[in-house]
């Protein structure tokens, strides 16, 4: 450790998944950057982690077993509280990082923003294939919501920063806590946005590796168009108009339960009515409505694997 440099702790939530938690503790052990601790939650009891986690010996793993399960969200948060650095970098059970990850974002902090959030592009891992997401990097100058949702093109992955790639100032995170929400990374994210001196900024550079055949719960994989409907609606209040919409449309609307007449007319309406939808928004969405999903992922994988396709 380097006297000048800052502490990072890093928070992995965990339950009953000794074989992930193992990995991902594994490679944020692995990390060049030297002044830096890793605080497991055990959100439950989940006896074979602990002892899994126990043949671990570096001082620097935290382990903190929890008698009653509090949630991804709160598991996150008392990590957070106890956390002795002054910058958090989460990272999610069944996910890694390459060596360079913690010292890039580090590095790549820019000056004159006070709570940077800071995230990567990384490596995201399908059983259709492997993908390499964000295609659009985020920057001071974008207001966060609108990255996040505002899409220039027809398919996902421009736009991507979850939990597991960014790292923030440990008094941003005391000041506006992870929700419980079943959407808490892109709700943190949202609310985020709204705090003076607070930006997304995503570095180029491919530094954490995403697997998204779990039981990870997304806006594209929740069957509860209800759930999902009711969740986005209550966020319009810390959206743009065009945000609004497109999250509506490009989003939501890309979901599997959304894919029938009457709750799709009932998007677009909500869309029109409180949103202010942008053309590819609507092209997103007509695309969803009357496009096969199938053919949807030959036609992606058509022009993103072609020469020079960005």
């Amino acid at each position: 450790m380097t006297s000048s440099q800052e502490m990072v702790t890093v928070v992995i939530p965990t339950r009953n998944r000794p074989d992930m938690v193992t990995r991902a503790v594994e490679s944020a052990l692995a990390q060049t950057y030297e002044a830096l601790e890793v605080i497991v939650i055990i959100d439950g009891p989940d006896p074979e982690t602990e002892t899994r986690l126990g043949t671990i010996a570096d001082p620097r793993l935290v382990v903190i077993p929890l008698q009653k399960n509090l949630g991804a969200a709160g598991a996150r948060n008392l990590g957070v509280e106890r956390a002795k650095g002054s910058w958090i970098a989460f990272l999610d059970d069944d996910d890694e990082w390459m060596r360079e990850k913690v010292a890039a974002q580090m590095a790549a902090r820019p000056p004159g923003v006070r709570y940077p959030i800071m995230s990567c592009r990384c490596k995201v891992v399908t059983a259709r294939g492997d993908f390499e997401w964000p295609r659009r990097l985020c920057t001071p100058r974008d207001a966060i919501g609108d990255y996040l949702f505002v899409r220039h093109g027809l398919f996902k992955g421009e736009t991507f920063a979850p939990t597991t790639t960014l790292l923030a100032p440990k008094e941003l995170l005391l000041r506006q806590p992870i929700p419980k929400s079943a959407f808490d990374d892109w709700e943190w994210l949202i609310a985020c946005g709204r705090i003076h001196g607070c930006a997304l900024v995503t570095i180029p550079d491919v530094l954490a590796i995403h697997y998204t055949e779990t039981d990870r719960i997304t806006l594209s994989t929740c069957h509860n168009i209800d759930m999902a409907l009711g969740w986005a609606e209550s966020m319009r209040p810390m959206l743009s108009p065009r945000a609004y919409a497109s999250l509506l449309l490009q989003a939501t609307g890309g979901e599997q339960a959304a894919r029938t007449a009457t709750v799709r007319r009932r998007i677009l309406r909500a869309a029109l009515r409180d949103g202010a939808p942008t053309p590819m928004a609507l092209a997103t969405f007509l695309m969803h409505s009357l496009m096969p999903v199938g053919l949807r992922r030959r036609l992606r994988q058509a022009i993103y694997s072609a020469p020079g396709a960005a």
